[in-house]
């Protein structure tokens, strides 16, 4: 095998928190959300040149030809689903194993076997790599890992082993933040903590702010917002606060409409879209043609 084939890399990533979101909001729902998360780790993926991408109902399995680009890749991926606010107090967090295509012996599956087994025995949102996979890191993603149980400093790198000795056990280690993405988490925080939109309907209001980042609406009783129409559906759609910003979701089978300020109506279907200061939301109809039934929002 050459140099370049022993260097390929898989990854392993799934999605933790699916379950105990569908116990709270029904699977439907859940499997929207699980599914935003996958999408944005495959793009994530082919970003950085992925390969060979298996997208299944809770996980995602890629390969790589430079550990530097599976592990920058597994980054990215932690932080597009972090960036998800929680839904009714759940957040959905990553899990990821990084190993060397080449663990395992060359069995089938051994590799994803490996990976998987990293993330079985890791914390929730935490980036886990082989020893092996240590050995052919560039020196500046070297700095970049320490102990999952001592984020503060760099974890030592294990020495490679000698020719008559046995590879040792996977052992794994924490991809950290550097300090600029640090600051710039602690910069979109403080930027969603002082953000506040105010929703209204039939005489009731709603404030979405970093306290309750989350406002449901749909036909059945268990939404924020409950919209008594055929055309609606039991899980409609949200609006989130995000990084600072808006966001309308839509989960429907009608869409939802939506009317801004300045701006002509459009529909929202299985997608969703940043709002602007000011407008009016109709779940599965036109707000133009039932006013009194849509969903009012504004910017505080």
């Amino acid at each position: 095998m050459n140099e370049r084939a022993s260097n390929r890399c898989l990854l392993y990533a799934d999605v933790a928190g699916g379950l105990r979101l569908a116990v709270k909001l029904g699977e439907a729902e859940a499997g929207y959300a699980v599914e935003r998360c996958l999408n944005r780790m495959s793009r994530c993926a082919e970003a950085y040149s992925g390969s060979a991408l298996d997208v299944r109902a809770d996980a995602l399995v890629a390969s790589f030809a430079d550990a530097d680009s599976a592990l920058l890749a597994a980054r990215e991926m932690r932080e597009r689903v972090r960036a998800l606010p929680p839904m009714s107090g759940i957040k959905l967090v990553l899990r990821a194993g990084v190993v060397l295509e080449s663990e395992g012996g060359g069995e089938a599956g051994a590799a994803e076997k490996l990976a998987a087994a990293l993330v079985e025995g890791s914390n929730p949102d935490t980036i886990s790599v082989s020893t092996e996979l240590t050995q052919i890191l560039s020196p500046s993603m070297r700095r970049m890992l320490g102990k999952a149980d001592e984020a503060s400093s760099p974890a030592p790198l294990p020495p490679a082993p000698e020719p008559s000795e046995a590879p040792p056990p996977a052992a794994p280690l924490e991809l950290r933040q550097d300090a600029a993405q640090e600051a710039q988490a602690q910069a979109q925080a403080q930027a969603q903590a002082q953000r506040q939109m105010r929703v209204s309907f039939r005489g009731q209001n709603w404030v979405i702010d970093a306290a309750h980042p989350t406002l449901l609406f749909g036909r059945e009783t268990g939404n924020d917002i409950v919209v008594s129409d055929p055309r609606v559906s039991r899980q409609h759609a949200r609006i989130e606060l995000r990084n600072g910003s808006f966001y309308l979701a839509d989960s429907s089978t009608n869409g939802t409409y939506l009317l801004e300020e300045g701006s002509p109506e459009h529909c929202v279907k299985r997608d969703e879209c940043a709002l602007s200061e000011k407008g009016h939301i109709g779940c599965g109809f036109s707000v133009a043609d039932n006013m009194s039934d849509a969903v009012a929002f504004a910017l505080d």
